[in-house]
């Protein structure tokens, strides 16, 4: 499970951030920091963790999830 430092004592997984995203419909821009910190991290993504991102992404492109500012 990767774990991303988004603020100073705030700590969130791709999981985390994945089931918001799911849950509310809606994307916002800090997620999509948030996923390009993850991707272009030292630590990959695990398999399980890809096919959540992968999830979203088809999600996003079906309409299903809107982006948010």
């Amino acid at each position: 499970m990767m774990i991303i430092n988004v603020a100073p004592f705030v700590t969130l997984s791709v999981g985390q951030v994945i089931q918001r995203i799911l849950g509310t419909s809606k994307i916002t821009r800090n997620d999509e920091v948030f996923f390009q910190k993850a991707i272009f991290s030292e630590t990959p993504l695990d398999d399980e963790e890809m096919d959540q991102v992968t999830k979203v992404y088809y999600r996003l492109q079906m309409g299903l999830i809107k982006v948010a500012d």
